[in-house]
C-alpha cells in the first residue's frame, strides 16, 4: 500500500513538472514576441480557422484540454498543422516569410492575402475574388472555405467545376468540396481537373523526371502526388504568388 502510494506522489509530481515546464515554455515564447495574442484573436475571427478540423487532426490537443486556437499560435503551425484544409503554415513560410518567425496566418490575414498571396498552391485568391466578384476588402479564402460546399466554387481557375462534376457527381454526393474529392483521389487515379490538363500525361511527362518537390509534412507530401497539385507547387513563384508559365500537357 506504501509503495503504491510512493508511486502516486512520484506521477503527481511528475505532472506538475511537466505542467510547469509547459507553462514557463510558453510565458517565454511570449516574452520573445514570437507569440502575440493579437494574432490569436485576428485569426480566431477571421472565419480561417476550422476548430473541428485542427482537434480531429491534432488529437493531442483535443486530448490535453488545450485551446486551438492558441495551441496553433504558440506551437502548431511551426510544426506545420492546418488551420484549415486550405492553409498550409510551412508552405506559405517557405514562399513568403523565409527565416521569419512571423504566424503565416496572422500574416495572410493581415497583408498576405491583399498582396495576392496564396494560402496553398491550389487557391489563388486574385483570380478567386475577380471570378465571383467579391466586395472590395472581403476574403477570398474565408467565402470559399463557407461555401465550397456548395459545388458553384472554384478554388483556382485550372480546376474547371463543370467538366469536374459531370464526370464524378454522383461519386462526391451532394454538400461535398468537389476539389477535395480531388485531392482525396486524384493521385490513385490521375484524375483529370479539367479538358485541357491530362493528369496522366503530366505525370508521365512531368512527374517521372522533374525533382521531387521538398514537402514538410506527411499531408504536403501526399498533396504533391495529385498532378495538378503537383504543377501548381512548381509554377507558383514567390512574393504575389504569380504563375510561370510552364506546358500544361493537354494530351499524350
Amino acid at each position: 500500500m506504501m509503495r503504491r502510494l510512493a508511486n502516486l506522489v512520484t506521477e503527481l509530481l511528475i505532472q506538475l513538472k511537466s505542467s510547469a515546464s509547459q507553462s514557463i515554455e510558453t510565458e517565454t515564447l511570449k516574452q520573445r514576441g514570437s507569440y502575440h495574442l493579437s494574432d490569436e484573436f485576428i485569426i480566431a475571427t477571421s472565419g480561417l480557422f476550422d476548430v473541428s478540423l485542427y482537434v480531429i487532426e491534432s488529437p493531442d490537443v483535443r486530448e490535453a484540454g488545450n485551446d486551438p486556437v492558441e495551441h496553433f499560435c504558440l506551437y502548431g503551425w511551426r510544426e506545420g498543422r492546418r488551420p484549415n484544409l486550405y492553409f498550409d503554415p510551412l508552405w506559405y513560410q517557405d514562399r513568403y516569410l523565409p527565416g521569419s518567425d512571423q504566424n503565416p496566418l496572422a500574416h495572410y490575414v493581415r497583408t498576405g492575402e491583399a498582396m495576392g498571396f496564396r494560402p496553398i498552391s491550389y487557391f489563388d485568391p486574385i483570380w478567386y475574388t475577380q471570378a465571383y466578384g467579391l466586395e472590395r476588402g472581403a476574403s477570398a479564402l474565408a467565402h470559399y472555405l463557407a461555401h465550397r460546399r456548395s459545388q458553384q466554387l472554384a478554388p483556382n481557375p485550372h480546376f474547371d467545376l463543370a467538366f469536374y462534376l459531370d464526370r464524378h457527381r454522383e461519386e462526391i454526393g451532394p454538400n461535398r468540396d468537389p476539389f477535395a474529392h480531388l485531392l482525396r483521389c486524384g493521385a490513385e487515379r490521375d484524375l483529370d481537373p479539367s479538358p485541357a490538363f491530362d493528369a496522366a500525361a503530366y505525370r508521365r511527362d512531368v512527374m517521372a523526371s522533374a525533382k521531387t518537390s521538398i514537402a514538410r509534412t506527411a499531408w504536403a507530401a501526399a498533396d504533391l502526388r495529385v498532378p495538378l497539385v503537383h504543377f501548381l507547387d512548381a509554377s507558383v513563384g514567390g512574393a504575389g504568388g504569380t504563375i510561370t508559365p510552364i506546358r500544361t500537357p493537354s494530351g499524350s
